[in-house]
Formats: C-alpha cells, structure tokens, sequence
C-alpha cells in the first residue's frame, strides 16, 4: 500500500475496520492530515490549501516542517506523548509557517491505526481570523475595562432577577466609602447607603426601570463616614439576543458639589428677581439693539407704558432725548463691560424730560459675543433741581451778603450826607445873621469836601451793586413780573426771612 496522493487515502485501515471516508473528506473544510512518524501519509486538499502547498509538497514531508520554529518543539513533543500518554487534551494550538505568512491553527488530535501502527489524525482549521477577531473583542473589552475602571462615575451592573451585583468598578470606593470587595461578595448593596428619605422612591425607580427601560433620578446617600451626598442615577436595561433582559446597568455621578452650586445660583436667582420687583428703579434688560427683554413695574411707570406687553414690544431709543447719550452709553457698555451712573435724559411718553442715572452691566456668550445688556436706571431729576436749588439759594445768599455790605456803605454815606446837610443849615443860619464870615466859609469849605467823600461812597457801592445785579440778569433768564412787596416779602418769608419788626 502506498500513501503518496489523495486518490488511495481510502486504503488506509482506520480504527479497527476499512472506512471509505472518501466523500466525507472531500467536502469537510478543516484539514485532515495522517501522521505517522512524524510524517505526513494522508493528507486532504482542505489541508493543501490551509498549508498553501501542493499535495505532492505535503505527502511524506515531516510534519515539523509546516509548524513555526517557537512552536515546532512543543507540539513535536504533544504529538510523541499523545500516542502513548492517556488524559492529555485533545486539542492543541500552533502557528504553522506559509508562503504568505503565519496562520493560527487549531488541531483536534485522534489516535488511528496506520498500516499495523499508531498515528495521529489531525483535523487542522485555520482559526487565524477568529482569533484575531478573539483578540481585538479582548482589547477592546480590555479598553472597556480600563475605561470603566478609570471614571470617576460609579458604573454597576445588577441581576435581572434579584437586582444583586454582577459587576462594579472601583469608584464606589470613593462614593459610599467602603471597600470595593464588600459589593462583589455581596455584602453590602448600593441601595443600602440611600437616605432613609428617598429610600421609597429609589426603590420605585428601581422597579420602574424595567418597563421604562431608561430612566435617571437625582437623590441623597449617606455614605460610610455619614456624609450626605447627592448623585444622579442613570439606569437603563441590557437585553440578550433573544429580548430577554440580561441585566440592569446604573451609572451613579456624585453631583454634590453641583448640586450645592445649582442650589446657590437658584437662591441667587430668586434674590435677583425679588429685588428687580421690589426696587423703585427701573430695572432692564436690553438686546443690543434697544429692544426691551424685561422691565420691572418702576420702569413701566417711570416710562410710562400702559403694561409690560406695551413695554417688550417697544425700544429704548425712542425714549433717548438725545440719541447720540445712547450711543455713547452703548459704546461704553461694549468696551468696558459696564458703566456706574451714566446720566442721560429720557422724555417718557407723557412728553416729560427726566434726568436719569444708568448702571447696567453686559452679558455676553461663551464666544464673547454680547447677547444683552441689563441694569438699573435712577431717576435724578428731583436731586439735580435739588442741587441746582440749593446751589440758586447759595448763590443768592452770597449775593445779599455781597448787597448788604454795599448797602451798608450806602447807609453810612447816607448818614454821612444827613449830618452834614443839618451842619450846613446851622452855618447857613450862622452866615445870615452876620457872624465872623471868613471862618464860617471856611465850615461850609470843609462840609462840602464831606459830601463829595460820602458821595464817592455812594457812587462806588452803586457801582458794585450795579455790576452783581448786571451778573445775575445775565446768568439767569427770567420772566418779568410785577409783584407786590408783600408777595416778595412772602417769597423770602418762605426761605427763612422773619421780617424787620421781629
């Protein structure tokens, strides 16, 4: 009997009986391969085209031939012992050397009879593909792992039927502050560290879950040293191939801290509108075009709008008195971010100019783009006619004290005058009734020289008075009115003035 091509492998006795196992090798895609002594006395074209050689170059060649060097040892050694040795596996993996390029193989291992002797059946399948797919599934579960074991969120997965832990990584540690061996081993449950009240809740969220099959919940735990943490639970179910659900996985976030920020912004949110409510300013915002996002109910007054609909469906530009103010105000805005007590004039709808303080401040996008701008505006007017009243009754006071001490020149020249008009009436007299008439011209020389000092006197606190009265009139323009003395004394009474006879 020879053994060198396919064509008289059915000669071969195998296994205590002749099989004609021709039609099965045929059409089986794994190699078949008889070894005997090392070599290769059968071989199936499935093998040929595994090894990519010809039958001619597989028939008779050793068998070590077609196994790379790292494993030629090992499985020359598997094959010696399987002959002899009962109990060892039956399937052995190596990587045989092509033309091409390596392939992994996997060979099931038989022991036959051949020719009187013992031999290996092999069948060999080219398991290269699988095992790449094998092993790019390892590294990408691989990766899954390191991913999952790298976040700092809590991800547990939980039984379908029980809700007990198949898996969880080693952030819960840092969350619930026990162990992470005291979850695996069962010990312990996450649900054990939720605050007694939210416990019936979670559970429901728990329950819940399989029929929404997504769902998240926000709630407290208390964990291992009796800190209260919030976390955001995030749930949703796994099924299998078949639709059956395989688990339940949770991803559990620590969002204390924004919770705590969250909860600070609302309160501050609640204190912003309460004081843009409450505030007797106008309060605003603004698009950058003047179009009124929100006014508070002072502003709707102070503007004097109907309502806060007549309000949003209006722009401030209309209520600039001077519209290059608001042009100046925006510039500003846009280049500083903010401005404090910008005056400008508004006229409200009514027709009246008011005088108006604005501090508003810009909000702008992540791009820094500005979106609004918003503020509040004091109305001045009353505390501008203040200050200029105050500074009108200033000015006027140093003006009647600047009047009074000319005044007081005029009295004593006055006086002056008076005494030396009754000194002259005596000398007159003196003259006409023929007393010494040289020394009495010489009184009347001297008289006269009086009333020319005390009528310099007068000329000069004239002057003064003339040039303060000329000053006023032309720094303030006023109506002429014919008014009483008593009705100017009842002006002055009402500053304060009590009158001469008191």
């Amino acid at each position: 009997m020879t053994y060198n091509t396919y064509e008289n492998a059915e000669e071969i006795k195998v296994c205590q009986g002749d099989i004609d196992h021709r039609g099965i090798i045929e059409h089986i895609n794994d190699g078949v391969v008889i070894i005997r002594e090392g070599k290769i006395v059968f071989a199936n074209n499935a093998f040929c085209v595994i090894s990519r050689r010809a039958p001619e170059q597989v028939i008779n060649s050793e068998f070590s031939d077609f196994i790379s060097s790292a494993d030629r040892e090992n499985v020359i050694k598997y094959c010696k012992e399987r002959l002899f040795t009962e109990g060892l596996p039956d399937t052995i993996e190596f990587v045989m050397s092509r033309m091409d390029g390596e392939a992994i193989i996997e060979m099931k291992v038989n022991i036959v009879e051949c020719a009187g002797s013992p031999a290996i059946l092999g069948a060999l399948a080219d398991i290269t593909e699988r095992r790449k797919t094998r092993l790019d599934l390892q590294r990408i579960k691989d990766r899954l792992e390191s991913i999952i074991h790298s976040m700092h969120e809590v991800v547990v997965s939980l039984s379908a039927k029980d809700h007990s832990i198949i898996s969880i990584n080693p952030s819960a540690e840092a969350l619930y502050g026990i162990p992470l061996r005291d979850f695996t081993i069962g010990q312990i449950h996450i649900v054990d560290f939720v605050h007694p009240d939210d416990v019936e809740k979670v559970n429901q969220f728990y329950l819940n879950l399989r029929e929404n099959e997504f769902d998240e919940m926000e709630y407290r735990i208390v964990s291992n040293d009796k800190r209260i943490k919030w976390v955001l639970d995030e749930g949703h179910v796994v099924y299998s191939n078949k639709g059956t659900i395989r688990r339940l996985d949770h991803v559990i976030r620590d969002i204390t801290d924004e919770k705590k920020v969250s909860d600070a912004l609302r309160q501050s949110e609640a204190k912003y509108r309460d004081f843009f409510d409450s505030t007797s300013d106008m309060a605003f915002t603004l698009t950058p075009k003047g179009r009124f996002i929100d006014i508070n109910d002072a502003g709707i007054k102070l503007l004097g709008f109907e309502n806060k609909e007549e309000a949003l469906g209006s722009n401030v530009e209309a209520f600039y008195v001077d519209i290059s103010e608001r042009v100046g105000l925006v510039e500003e805005i846009y280049e500083k971010g903010k401005v404090e007590g910008k005056q400008v004039r508004f006229r409200n709808k009514a027709g009246d100019v008011i005088e108006v303080a604005v501090t508003a401040r810009a909000k702008v996008d992540d791009s820094g783009q500005l979106i609004y701008h918003e503020g509040i505006v004091h109305n001045i007017t009353k505390a501008l006619e203040d200050q200029r009243n105050k500074v009108l009754r200033n000015a006027a006071g140093s003006m009647c004290h600047y009047l009074n001490t000319h005044l007081m020149h005029l009295l004593n020249s006055k006086e002056g005058v008076r005494e030396v008009m009754e000194s002259m009436d005596i000398l007159i007299n003196n003259l006409s009734q023929g007393e010494d008439f040289q020394d009495t011209l010489q009184q009347i020389n001297g008289a006269i020289k009086d009333m020319r000092y005390y009528f310099e006197g007068i000329s000069n606190a004239y002057q003064r008075i003339s040039e303060v009265t000329n000053a006023f009139n032309k720094a303030f323009h006023y109506k002429e009115e014919s008014y009483l003395s008593s009705t100017i004394l009842d002006i002055f009474k009402a500053y304060g003035y009590e009158g001469e006879d008191q």
